[in-house]
């Protein structure tokens, strides 16, 4: 049979398209719609094998075909909008039908020339390509971007049923890509067999299966990261240790894939999910923003701010992930005690965050005081868990102007720590002329001061991520503050810590993420996401603490994160780290709880279990028809000893190695026998089987003939080769 008129090479590619299909048309079209689209597909693959060697003109193909598309959809148009059919058939059938009829005659009319023309020349092999691999990521794009509820019509019945997407979309994604590309790739190879894309999805599937619940969960995100992150690994907030110990550290945890908040990035790039904290009370910052604080730089190296290096400063960062319950040692805790007629300054916030992705340290809502391990609520979707428990400010800064700044524990050497700064008179004119813009009685008020620097900053700056990234040695903020003001979060929090630090202020830069208190909502969970990445300044209050005081600049060149972040995928994400399902559990849950791997290897280790009977109950089948078909001549009527006589020394024949080869006959295999007694019993056999009447021999002819074929035959074999034979439960098989 021809390539181009055997059926299994077209398989791959129906399920392609008639997949596609489905993807594109259930979002748009109604329930008939959508089958009469996979019906068109099964109809174009027909009418282009049927056609495909006529000689049409691909020319005249295309434009007969887009001119019939164009009077369907016109066709289609008028019977909607025609108010006669509308009364008598109704509007919903007149919509089914011509929704089928668009859909289903649509679909055959651009497929089928588009698989004429592919079979003819190759380039449009790249344009079906091209359409299909459009088709699947326009539905699934938000899906890999970390909104694991879209697309909803394959999501929202799976989640019902407590199945997590992930795993599904990843073996549909491996077997639709195996189709694809055996499809494309037999369309010029002349394959005839389903063998190639049985092969290629197995083994797909075998590394999906097998392959660890964490490298899964690797794989969703370095997919969400995109090339473009990756680029960019370098740390404008590192080197605070300096020499190559910190730099080494840092490249371990580069090569172990932390993805660390990077304000440097800015929000190029897809935004994708990275953590989602649930807040154990109702709290809305008095300043608008959640900041999750996970680092911090304080220390002066001459260039730049860098880490502290001692280890005995900034103690409230820099903790690693908790084995255990852990108190952060503050030197000044919020004062969280509620005093008759005042307003509460604080107040102690529990809080879990579940990572969704790597982080070399956890970070926590400011001012951290306590963290907790907790049990990861769905390691297939979250990197850990662990609890954290903050001291959060109740009241804003209008409350906290009569606080002095600094510690009254604090000894000199801290004071220079974090007062130190570049050695330029421009830090302290731009800042007494922030200063001076105060009312004369708050000039010399401690936060009021730091909020004239803030307003100063907000007037006279404008966020700008188009700007070059600053690296790990040069300073951020010389060119940026006096230059054209130009800048993003890095830039604005180091001029802002030198502008504090050069009035008197102790001050430093904090690097964690910021998000907008209004995006939670009313729910209790917060969605972090790589571009809510930031930098901000902070000041040191007395019986505070550090307090964030962030810059937002009036002008704005390029919004810092455009796209806001989903409502729906922030609460069933919080829902997760609750591990609290979407619906209610089902009395019998589904296979593997809902795990489609998990699912599978359950079966193949139920099957595992099964096997070894499986298999030897099936070897006892088969020696027993072996020997069945020996004794048959024994006790089968006597019409049919010349069939059983004959298959019997054809089985015996094949313990011995003989058979009859592919397009042999069965005399031109008697001849080859060295056994006149066979071509007897092929001569008695052919003779019952054309109705020319079979030789009148008794049984024990028949018997007698059938041994001497064994015997002589077996002459010129080997015992080896003939205890093979005997041994083999499937030598009939080659005669049967």
């Amino acid at each position: 049979m021809g390539h181009e008129r055997s059926i299994w090479w077209k398989i791959p590619g129906v399920i392609v398209w008639m997949a596609a299909l489905l993807v594109l048309a259930i979002d748009f079209t109604s329930t008939a719609g959508t089958v009469a689209a996979l019906c068109g597909v099964a109809a174009a693959f027909y009418a282009a094998t049927r056609t495909a060697a006529m000689p049409v003109r691909l020319g005249r193909l295309w434009l007969m075909s887009l001119g019939a598309l164009g009077v369907i959809a016109l066709l289609g148009y008028l019977m909607r909008e025609n108010a006669t059919l509308a009364k008598v058939f109704g509007s919903p059938a007149v919509y089914t039908f011509t929704e089928t009829a668009s859909w289903g005659i649509g679909t055959l009319l651009l497929l089928a020339p588009l698989l004429i023309s592919a079979s003819r020349y190759a380039s449009f092999l790249s344009v079906e390509a091209a359409l299909l691999v459009g088709v699947f990521a326009s539905a699934f794009a938000a899906h890999r971007d970390g909104s694991v509820h879209r697309p909803y019509f394959v999501t929202d019945w799976l989640l019902e049923r407590n199945i997590d997407p992930l795993p599904f979309f990843l073996m549909a994604g491996a077997i639709l890509g195996g189709m694809l590309i055996v499809w494309l790739v037999s369309r010029r190879t002349a394959k005839r067999s389903l063998f190639d894309p049985l092969l290629l999805v197995a083994m797909i599937l075998g590394l999906l299966l097998f392959l660890p619940d964490g490298k899964i969960r690797q794989l969703n995100a370095w997919a969400a990261a995109g090339n473009g992150e990756k680029e960019q690994k370098q740390k404008p907030q590192g080197g605070g240790r300096g020499g190559s110990d910190q730099k080494m550290k840092e490249q371990k945890q580069e090569q172990n894939q932390n993805q660390d908040p990077n304000p440097s990035n800015g929000s190029g790039g897809k935004s994708f999910p990275v953590a989602v904290v649930n807040l154990h009370d109702d709290y809305n910052p008095p300043y608008g923003t959640f900041y999750f604080r996970q680092d911090a730089l304080s220390t002066w190296n001459g260039k730049r701010l860098v880490r502290d290096a001692s280890g005995k400063l900034d103690t409230d960062v820099g903790i690693p992930f908790p084995a255990e319950a852990v108190d952060v040692p503050l030197r000044d805790r919020a004062d969280t005690v509620q005093q008759a007629g005042r307003k509460r300054v604080a107040h102690r916030m529990k809080t879990t965050v579940a990572l969704m992705t790597p982080h070399s340290k956890p970070f926590a809502l400011v001012d951290a005081a306590r963290f907790e391990p907790a049990p990861n609520p769905d390691p297939k979707r979250f990197e850990r868990a662990y609890k954290a428990e903050s001291i959060v400010l109740d009241t804003d800064f209008r409350d906290l102007l009569e606080r002095a700044a600094g510690s009254d524990k604090w000894t000199p050497e801290i004071w220079t720590h974090y007062t130190q700064m570049p050695e330029d008179p421009r830090y302290r004119k731009i800042a007494e002329e922030a200063r001076a813009a105060l009312p004369a009685h708050l000039r010399n008020v401690t936060l009021a001061q730091a909020l004239a620097v803030k307003y100063w900053l907000d007037k006279n700056t404008t966020y700008n991520l188009n700007v070059p990234r600053a690296d790990d040695e040069s300073d951020p903020v010389e060119k940026f503050l006096f230059g054209d003001r130009n800048g993003y979060c890095v830039h604005l929090a180091h001029s802002a810590a030198y502008l504090f630090r050069s009035l008197g202020l102790p001050a430093r830069v904090s690097v964690g993420y910021a998000v907008d208190a209004r995006q939670r909502g009313s729910g209790s969970a917060v969605l972090i996401r790589n571009g809510d990445a930031h930098a901000w300044p902070e000041v040191y209050v007395r019986g505070l603490g550090w307090v964030a005081l962030d810059i937002t600049p009036e002008k704005v060149a390029t919004p810092p994160q455009q796209d806001k972040a989903d409502p729906e995928l922030q609460r069933m994400l919080g829902e997760m780290a609750r591990n609290t399902p979407a619906s209610p559990k089902e009395e019998n849950p589904p296979p593997g709880d809902g795990d489609v791997r998990k699912a599978f290897l359950e079966a193949l280790w139920a099957l595992s279990k099964m096997l070894a009977p499986l298999v030897a109950t099936t070897i006892v089948a088969l020696y027993l028809m072996k020997v069945w078909r020996r004794l048959e001549p024994r006790f089968c009527s006597e019409s049919q000893l010349p069939v059983a006589a004959y298959r019997a020394a054809l089985d015996n024949l094949s313990d011995l190695g003989l058979a009859r080869s592919f397009g042999a006959s069965r005399e031109e295999f008697a001849m080859a026998v060295p056994s006149p007694e066979f071509a007897q019993l092929t001569d008695a056999h052919m003779r019952h089987s054309l109705g020319a009447g079979a030789p009148s021999w008794t049984r024990a002819k028949y018997l007698e003939l059938t041994r001497a074929v064994s015997a002589k035959a077996a002459e010129s074999v080997p015992w080896w080769r003939r205890a093979i034979g005997i041994a083999n439960p499937l030598s009939w098989w080659r005669v049967s």
